[in-house]
């Protein structure tokens, strides 16, 4: 696996370290200061490199998620894991894809000592891991994803000479196609102004303000310098 790796994400390369970081779908239920984490950047496997690993490790290795980043300071950089590691087994369960390992470290407590299977250029080798808790910030990005979208603080350092604006701005980098954020009409790069009615000035304020949402959060937002009022609504769960 000497060969540089071509990877896709369904986030787009713009959110694949952010799509790492958790998963859609509901939070695990520990507390919101103790979701699991590895500290990766990941990406599904590419059929060509399905190809390769299949000619490697036989047809059954096929599967599994490519890690694109070791995040410095992270649990996975102290496990010694590597970009270009193909994880395929969390202890006893095979790893398919993305969504799937983020729902796993999520569910797993913080703490808790894992054993990653891992394909590195022609070994298997096992990488044992202790889960983190997931940094404020990055769990912050997170706060709408189980609304289908995902957010990002503006990068407030000067570039090419313009100063940053005076008002730190949260807005919308990624909207699921077929999400309660969609359907109320919220789009990449929307400003969030508010969230529950309380002004959005950080990522943190935005978490705070969606701590309570189970089923519904009501969002102003600024688009194009015109400001709407969104209602995102969960379905009801089926019967």
């Amino acid at each position: 696996m000497s060969k540089r790796l071509a990877v896709r994400s369904r986030w787009g390369p713009a959110l694949l370290a952010l799509a790492v970081v958790a998963t859609i779908g509901p939070a695990s239920a520990q507390p919101r200061s103790e979701i699991g984490w590895l500290g990766i950047s990941i990406a599904d496997v590419t059929e060509e490199l399905a190809e390769r690993l299949g000619a490697a490790f036989g047809p059954a290795a096929g599967n599994g998620v490519l890690v694109v980043e070791v995040l410095k300071g992270g649990p996975a950089e102290h496990a010694t894991l590597q970009r270009g590691d193909v994880i395929v087994r969390l202890d006893a369960q095979p790893i398919w894809e993305v969504r799937q390992l983020q729902r796993k470290i999520r569910a797993e407590p913080v703490d808790r000592r894992v054993v990653l299977t891992v394909l590195r250029e022609a070994s298997r080798i096992q990488v044992p891991v202790t889960i983190g808790a997931m940094p404020a910030e990055a769990r912050a990005q997170l706060a709408g994803e189980r609304f289908g979208f995902l957010v990002r603080a503006e990068d407030r350092s000067e570039t090419r000479g313009i100063p940053p604006p005076p008002t730190p701005r949260v807005y919308v980098a990624f909207v699921d196609t077929d999400s309660p954020a969609a359907r109320a009409g919220l789009q990449p790069m929307d400003v969030i102004r508010e969230a529950n009615g309380q002004p959005i000035r950080s990522l943190a304020d935005l978490d705070r303000a969606m701590a309570g949402s189970e089923r519904s959060v009501s969002l102003r937002v600024e688009r194009r310098g015109a400001e709407t009022s969104l209602t995102l609504t969960l379905e009801a769960p089926p019967r």
